[in-house]
């Protein structure tokens, strides 16, 4: 066989687990010689960049629209952002409990680092006031998601209340949701090659040297990631209110989990969820409510880094710090993570708002910073498998769950 052919034969899944190692290799072969490569990682984001914002618009004006009436987008919206809220809080938590016990930050002899300014973080209040938009297309145009939903979900209630009127308007969004997710669907075939690109440059940049001073933090994020995944969205959620196979449902998430681990943007990882979520049995009405909206409301993993973060920032400077104050960084990190995009890196930018909290250094961030990435490969999972997870709780919750009629995957 045509060995382009035998390629393209090949499962999505298959291709970037192969695009995945074949990068880590060549990280390890060609040391910093593999940044040469890194601009595959860049064209990948650029492409997925490009699709977010139009395909977020779309899907989120036809669910709104779909629903048909503000009491049920009301209260599926509701039980969404409970959802996430409330897994949020219980994931903070489980990171405080683990890395107190683990005492990550303990014995760790800190070096001079270079203040962080902080003066253009906006606080909590900012944040959640500029969820409304001064201007819808500039929120387009600066892939301001918050603003985009809600945008976007006001946009399809007026649509649907319009009737007859509002109907050529929404049979556009409708055709311009299909175009997008045609297009999503061209772009994800370069997946493997931009996730190639993106390790080859990780590993050859940092080699695997750089855990070893942080091994107690990486730990204790992965292994509270590791827990809330396994035993919380998989076992609680996805199989004990679900009633899906928590095996089923990891098996059927696996190239969503792949490709985040690889690029640490939930958001970009929006159309492979909204597929793997629909191949679970949860309705199109629901999956493109839920995960759209999850991807940029629903931040589990970066609450969790918060705390961990917190934790090892204390122990390090030598601070302790009181239940009250442990309680103040669960209630930061959960309102803090509302307004944390979905992109690479946006969680240390975060993590400042929860570190004024309880008057931590803010030379923290600058300590970390040169780890954020591998942590970051972590925390993306609860994010992307949560949004997958509530879409599941209030599909079954609605009616709208239906997994005996999906086809088993090869």
């Amino acid at each position: 066989m045509n060995p382009i052919k035998k390629w393209n034969s090949l499962s999505l899944f298959t291709r970037i687990m192969i695009g995945f190692v074949l990068g880590i290799g060549a990280g390890l072969v060609l040391g910093e010689k593999a940044s040469a490569v890194a601009f595959l990682g860049t064209i990948l984001t650029r492409l997925l960049t490009m699709v977010v914002a139009p395909l977020v618009l779309g899907l989120l004006i036809c669910a709104a629209a779909d629903v048909k009436d503000f009491k049920t987008l009301g209260k599926i919206g509701g039980k969404t952002l409970g959802l996430f809220l409330a897994g949020t809080a219980l994931a903070v938590a489980i990171g405080l409990v683990l890395c107190n016990v683990m005492q990550i930050g303990a014995g760790f002899v800190m070096e001079s680092t270079t203040p962080y300014d902080a003066s253009e973080i906006p606080s909590v209040a900012e944040t959640l006031m500029n969820i409304i938009p001064t201007n819808p297309f500039n929120a387009l145009s600066t892939q301001n998601l918050l603003q985009i939903i809600f945008f976007a979900l006001l946009l399809g209630f007026a649509l649907i209340k319009l009737g007859d009127k509002g109907a050529p308007v929404l049979d556009f969004f409708r055709a311009w949701t299909e175009a997008w997710k045609e297009i999503t669907n061209i772009v994800l075939e370069f997946t493997p090659y931009g996730v190639f690109g993106l390790m080859a440059d990780i590993v050859g940049k940092y080699g695997m040297d750089v855990m070893l001073p942080y091994i107690k933090t990486i730990g204790a994020c992965y292994l509270t990631c590791f827990l809330f995944t396994i035993f919380v969205q998989g076992g609680l959620m996805v199989g004990l209110y679900g009633g899906i196979s928590p095996i089923k449902f990891f098996k059927t998430m696996k190239e969503a989990i792949l490709f985040v681990f690889a690029t640490c943007s939930s958001v970009a990882t929006i159309p492979l969820n909204l597929k793997c979520t629909k191949n679970l049995g949860v309705s199109e009405k629901i999956a493109d409510f839920c995960i759209p909206f999850g991807a940029v409301m629903n931040m589990n993993g970066t609450a969790i880094y918060e705390a961990v973060a917190v934790v090892f920032a204390s122990q390090v400077f030598g601070i302790h710090l009181t239940v009250a104050q442990q309680v103040m960084v669960m209630v930061t990190a959960v309102l803090a993570s509302i307004g944390t995009a979905g992109i690479p890196g946006s969680g240390l930018v975060m993590l400042t708002i929860v570190l004024n909290a309880v008057n931590l250094p803010l030379e923290t961030i600058a300590l970390l910073a040169g780890i954020d990435r591998i942590l970051n490969m972590a925390r993306v999972i609860p994010n992307i498998v949560g949004d997958a997870a509530v879409a599941v709780v209030v599909a079954k919750s609605e009616g709208e769950l239906h997994p005996e009629l999906v086809k088993e995957e090869e």
